[in-house]
């Protein structure tokens, strides 16, 4: 592993920190400083020159008037305070041996030369001591296994994903929402104006690191087009990238948040479509993508057999499938004549998109024999399926895949994280709905046995055609 790799596994593996801006009567810091103790990060201290009085703690944590009062050593300084003090705090840290700050504090080449000019100065005196530098303007680091958080609540557990991203406040949301999806992280990174280590540095990180198995990013504008470019070529897990400022608007929004320069669209498309980078537009499809590679099944053609309850959702997923450069699949003269024999005559399909009609909400028999022979028929590659909600027939599907092992789309008209009981009490015995607590869990399992579920049937065509890209893809189709 090389230095920078061991820069950044260094801040992240930190046995101890130190927090300024914390106070008695609260504000960020000390929302910040909960994050870490819900995560039972070991030795934290809190650093408030205001309060010089001994044995003060604040949240239970210790409270010391500087860092020399701690005579302790400290890995890692998070510095939430107001900007014109964040010069000094740097050269208290550099001065004490802190190997990196995390600056959250905003305020800096966002609003313009000045800041930017503040920003140098910070970056001189970080190189003056050795010391690293994330921000301004982030949210810093969340890795549960080393118990490192930007923000309170946040689960405990580890996942494969990675997540860069230039927003603090995208950063907090994907947090949260991919709570509700069962998704974990190995680490997520909020990298702000990155004045020092930024964007490129980290995804070099994540490409190697052996915890995470798919990188996710969100972009406003990259600073070294080239290293970048270099880095998607040589980085074999599936890289995702929600690309803003694609428009004058979101542009010039980009510049006042972030100080990025957002580039050419067309370009961006370009590259991305070249060296196999998933670029997605919203949180739903961020999410909708980075569910189908938590454990993308191999897949060597893209011969998709969709398979719906309702009729018209089959037309629609058709259609679905063919604007995502999908094929519908023929399925073997065996496969139809043993879906003829139960499903029935009247409102149904054997043709491929194959209807099993209302008749399969009252018959998990009819459900479950349809999987099976569309899954194990050999001219199908791949399957989406039309559900109206998830039911606990779900097991059925990931019994069948430990025979199959072939992409599944799954579509829940209902969003499976909506509680069903304020339906009636004969639509809830009718569609045998899942109690929404128990929810992230299924959707974990699912997941990790190669069963994506989505809100919609284009994102689900979608998530099977980049699966299909994934692996059939030549990442240097101009070399």
């Amino acid at each position: 592993m090389n230095d920078l790799f061991s820069e950044i596994d260094d801040i992240f593996h930190s046995k101890s920190l130190a927090v300024y801006g914390v106070s008695r009567k609260g504000g960020l810091g000390n929302i910040l400083l909960q994050g870490f103790i819900d995560q039972e990060f070991p030795n934290i201290y809190i650093i408030n020159p205001k309060i010089t009085e001994p044995n003060v703690e604040i949240m239970g944590v210790p409270v010391f008037s500087d860092l020399k009062s701690i005579d302790k050593p400290v890995d890692l300084v998070i510095c939430s305070t107001h900007p014109k003090y964040v010069k000094d705090i740097i050269i208290e840290c550099g001065q004490y041996g802190v190997k990196a700050v995390i600056i959250f504090s905003a305020g800096f080449g966002e609003k313009g030369e000045e800041g930017k000019k503040a920003e140098e100065e910070l970056l001189e005196i970080a190189r003056k001591y050795q010391m690293r530098l994330v921000g301004p303007n982030c949210m810093g680091f969340y890795c549960p296994e080393t118990g490192l958080s930007f923000f309170p609540a946040l689960p405990t557990e580890s996942g494969p994903l990675g997540f860069i991203s230039q927003s603090g406040s995208i950063a907090n949301i994907m947090a949260f929402v991919s709570m509700l999806k069962g998704i974990h992280f190995s680490k997520s990174i909020s990298y702000g104006n990155s004045i020092d280590l930024g964007f490129n540095d980290f995804l070099e990180y994540l490409g190697v690191d052996p915890n995470t198995h798919l990188i996710a990013c969100y972009i406003e504008g990259v600073k070294d087009g080239r290293r970048f470019i270099e880095l998607v070529k040589k980085i074999n897990k599936p890289i995702i990238i929600w690309k803003v400022g694609v428009t004058p608007a979101g542009s010039k929004a980009a510049h006042s948040h972030t100080g990025s320069l957002c580039g050419d669209d067309k370009i961006w498309n370009n590259l991305f479509d070249q060296y196999g980078v998933f670029r997605v537009y919203n949180l739903e499809e961020m999410v909708s993508t980075i569910q189908a590679f938590i454990n993308p099944m191999p897949v060597k053609n893209r011969r998709v057999a969709i398979i719906s309850g309702p009729g018209g959702p089959a037309v629609s997923s058709a259609d679905a499938c063919e604007m995502n450069n999908l094929k519908l699949a023929d399925l073997t003269k065996e496969s139809k004549m043993k879906l003829k024999e139960f499903i029935p005559e009247f409102g149904s399909s054997m043709s491929n998109p194959i209807d099993i009609s209302l008749q399969a909400t009252f018959d998990p028999i009819l459900e479950k024999k349809t999987y099976e022979i569309v899954g194990k028929d050999p001219n199908v590659d791949m399957i989406l399926i039309y559900l109206t909600m998830l039911t606990p027939r779900y097991k059925d599907l990931i019994e069948l895949q430990e025979e199959i092992s072939k992409p599944v789309a799954l579509v829940s008209a209902i969003d499976v994280n909506v509680s069903a009981d304020s339906f009636s009490s004969t639509v809830r015995r009718s569609f045998i709905h899942i109690r929404a607590k128990k929810v992230p869990g299924i959707i974990k399992e699912m997941n990790e046995k190669g069963i994506s579920i989505h809100p919609n049937e284009h994102l689900a065509a979608k998530a099977l055609y980049n699966i299909y890209r994934f692996y059939n893809f030549k990442k240097y189709p101009k070399d």
